[in-house]
């Protein structure tokens, strides 16, 4: 009964979003503005995606060999897929996450371990991205009338670094985890002592750590060319280094979970700093739905996959996973 209320109270939010974006703009324009798509350039934005979710791939295998046996890439390349799936395609309280721990996890049952490279892959993906964006926006300061980007950026890069060193820092772990136990927070606790476990473990291989970063680089890299070539499909031809800036601050934004997969939320993300660069409200908008179109496209194929997994034992597994990892 509460995950279908938390859903319903999205699915409204999400609404009330899209009445406020489209109220703002001239609707027989932006349908013009999608008429005009250019078909070539939305297909290989589509292939960039894909390529990203490729390189994902790649990342968490690198990421989980020291800890735990790690499935064939075939099959990390499914698991990933019906994670993505969940996320995107099929609105669930089950997060992909979750899912992914639990395939990944399955055949050692090795949860805590599979959860830790999950956390990790996380980890040097939001880490990338943070560095990305900080040192774009010192070359090329963007200015948004009442939104201190700069700002913003720089304040949560140094939050995450903080957050961080109080998790893997032996000393600060111990306190933290301490008094998270104080405050009968013991899941919580005992999953931040089986990730730091894990950051011990692999801090051991100092090779892993600049593959996964490496290929956290690339990944950033190529999801910001893929909204900016989504952008050259309707036209709009704005410096690419504001895609640098901006689609990580979008994608921060797009993570507060208030709306279904942050539909609504991006969208209006979108048009607030787009716009402010001179982009057409028609435009931002298009840009903003096309990127949550191909998002979920590109996700559907983890359906299929799912297809060949799913059943009753897979779902009481993915429950069970949930609930011995705390990610429930």
């Amino acid at each position: 009964m509460k995950s279908i209320l938390i859903t319903i109270a999205k699915l409204f939010i999400t609404g009330i979003f899209f009445v406020y974006i489209f109220c703002k703009i001239d609707l027989r324009q932006f349908a013009g503005t999608m008429r005009g798509v250019h078909i070539g350039y939305l297909a290989c934005a589509l292939l960039m995606l894909w390529l990203c979710h490729f390189v994902c791939v790649l990342r968490w295998r690198v990421l989980m060999r020291p800890l735990m046996s790690a499935p064939t890439l075939v099959h990390l390349c499914g698991f990933y897929c019906i994670g993505m799936f969940f996320n995107m395609a099929f609105p669930t309280i089950i997060g992909g996450d979750v899912v992914k721990v639990y395939y990944a996890g399955k055949p050692s049952r090795s949860y805590a371990e599979s959860f830790a490279s999950v956390f990790l892959d996380r980890d040097a993906g939001m880490f990338a991205m943070m560095i990305i964006a900080c040192v774009a926006v010192l070359f090329h300061p963007v200015s948004v009338p009442d939104v201190p980007v700069t700002l913003i950026l720089w304040s949560v890069f140094i939050l995450f670094i903080l957050g961080n060193v109080a998790v893997f820092t032996p000393r600060f772990h111990k306190l933290l985890s301490e008094t998270l136990r104080k405050l009968k927070l013991e899941k919580i606790a005992a999953k931040i002592d089986g990730v730091a476990q894990a950051f011990r473990v692999i801090g051991g291989y100092p090779a892993v750590l600049c593959k996964s970063l490496g290929f956290s680089f690339i990944n950033q890299l190529l999801g910001c060319a893929s909204v900016w070539i989504l952008a050259l499909s309707l036209g709009i031809r704005v410096t690419p280094f504001y895609f640098l800036i901006f689609v990580p601050v979008i994608t921060l934004i797009s993570m507060i979970p208030i709306t279904l997969n942050g539909m609504g939320l991006r969208e209006y993300s979108f048009m607030s700093l787009f716009s402010v660069i001179g982009v057409a409200g028609e435009s931002c908008i298009a840009l903003g739905l096309l990127y949550s179109l191909i998002s979920i496209i590109s996700s559907l194929p983890g359906g299929v996959v799912y297809i060949f997994f799913r059943g009753k034992g897979n779902a009481d597994g993915v429950k069970m996973a949930a609930i011995e990892t705390g990610i429930e």
